[in-house]
């Protein structure tokens, strides 16, 4: 994080605590973690004040459910490359923070909240402005298109947790896991699967705990 010129006057360092007005917005604010580990939020934060510069110390989030389960806030985007000061009227527009994604975390919508934090000095930790924040996984999607005499069966990498079922009658609950390793081709789990009589259907299950 790029660090503020010092005051000069002690005085003034420990002055007034109010908060200045930051602006802050998340753009944009959802955004798909298919095929990612880690998803980074870009955003605007304008000072709106008039007469004080605003210090920016801190970046805190915090997740809401079952976000807390599977994302984890990685705050040195934030210290990187936001700016510790915003002068009167000034506006930074870029990254301001990541949330790492676990391999293994099931499809659904994740929400979590990002509060910066600082104020009129390189001390002050207060609350400034927040934001609340999405990462959206869809259920896994399949793809079956022909290759020869084989069939290639491909969904977005990575798999998540998922395992690959087949059943040769979707009447019955027969699913078993299949025996075809998956390989990976541009940034995709694919399983060739021999040229087969009869019907044989495929999915992807996440397994229970």
């Amino acid at each position: 994080m790029k660090l503020p010129v010092f005051l000069t006057s002690l005085g003034l360092l420990f002055a007034a605590t109010a908060q200045g007005g930051l602006g802050f917005v998340l753009t944009p604010a959802m955004q798909s973690g298919m095929g990612s580990n880690e998803v980074v939020f870009a955003g605007a934060l304008t000072n709106a004040s008039l007469i004080d510069n605003v210090y920016l110390n801190d970046i805190q989030l915090s997740f809401t459910g079952a976000a807390t389960n599977w994302l984890a806030a990685d705050t040195n985007i934030f210290f990187a490359n936001v700016p510790g000061l915003l002068l009167t009227g000034e506006t930074y527009t870029d990254m301001v923070f990541g949330v790492a994604i676990n391999p293994s975390i099931p499809p659904g919508n994740y929400s979590g909240t990002v509060t910066l934090a600082g104020g009129l000095n390189i001390f002050a930790m207060n609350p400034l402005a927040s934001q609340t924040f999405q990462i959206s996984l869809p259920p896994a999607v399949l793809n079956l298109a022909p290759a020869g005499t084989n069939f290639v069966l491909s969904w977005p990498s990575p798999p998540r947790g998922f395992v690959l079922e087949q059943n040769p009658d979707l009447t019955t609950t027969n699913w078993t896991v299949a025996t075809n390793a998956p390989t990976v081709s541009n940034g995709w789990n694919e399983v060739i699967i021999p040229a087969l009589t009869g019907n044989h259907f495929y999915r992807l299950a996440y397994p229970s705990p």
